[in-house]
């Protein structure tokens, strides 16, 4: 029988082994006078295609029960749209070579933002699923029928 919750991660990492290996491709077959700023955008490119493509599969694992479509979905969000972030500010990495700092500044802003946004979401799915109990709790004290996920 497929079981999807088995398969589904299995894919992620193998498409995002093949994603990280047509990464360092393609950026040895453009680039030519590989900067600093250049290699900088590539590491944090492969950062951001790991932890979307390792790190979301691992961490829908740990979702919160039974709210974990909010933390599950949030989570993959994110870290697609910091992928997106770490692309576009790596195929600009060019204009930053007279300002490495500053794009250091950046690509590590965007990462932190990245992080702090998974735990909120996780936080938040938390007290979500905390009171979704604490309701469920309720419910039954009062003698009402309380059904688990179908509300």
């Amino acid at each position: 029988m497929f079981n999807s919750e088995k398969v589904l991660p299995v894919v992620m990492k193998i498409v995002g082994g093949l994603v990280i290996l047509l990464t360092f491709i393609l950026f040895f077959m453009i680039t030519s006078d590989r900067l600093a700023a250049h290699w900088m955008g590539l590491v944090f490119l492969v950062a951001s295609e790991a932890m979307f493509f390792f790190g979301a599969p691992l961490l829908s694992g740990m979702k919160p029960e039974p709210n974990g479509a909010l933390f599950t979905f949030g989570t993959a969000t994110v870290l697609a749209a910091y992928m997106g972030v770490a692309l576009v500010l790596s195929l600009i990495s060019g204009l930053f070579v007279n300002l490495f700092t500053f794009y250091m500044v950046v690509q590590l802003v965007a990462f932190f933002v990245a992080i702090i946004l998974v735990l909120i979401l996780y936080a938040f799915s938390h007290k979500v699923n905390k009171d979704i109990e604490k309701t469920l709790v309720e419910r039954e004290e009062h003698g009402w029928e309380a059904k688990r996920g179908k509300f």
